[in-house]
């Protein structure tokens, strides 16, 4: 474990995981499952779904969670309007949220 940034407000702690893979039929699904509990656990104590690297398609289903409804339609509002076409960060973040629209 290391802590990288301090701000005012607190810490941006990194942890670091690994784990002998050696004879695991699902080692990559096994690591997701642990990632996943962690990231609970995370938001579940008040910490944030992401930091300056942003949520990504890997973290996007807590997003609501963590936004509010009201803030993923300003995001999806934002993101028509900018990026009518999706052309930048395609899925990252909006692509694969719930309610997305057609054109997308």
């Amino acid at each position: 474990m290391s802590c990288r940034q301090t701000y005012d407000t607190g810490a941006c702690v990194y942890f670091y995981f690994g784990f002998s893979w050696k004879g695991l039929k699902d080692p990559v699904g096994i690591f997701s499952r642990v990632e996943d509990e962690a990231r609970e656990q995370i938001l579940a104590l008040g910490g944030s779904l992401s930091h300056h690297h942003g949520v990504g398609k890997i973290r996007q289903r807590w997003m609501e969670r963590t936004v509010s409804a009201t803030g993923l339609g300003v995001l999806r509002a934002t993101k028509q309007y900018l990026d009518p076409d999706n052309m930048f960060a395609c899925g990252n973040l909006y692509g694969q949220l719930p309610e997305t629209p057609a054109k997308l």
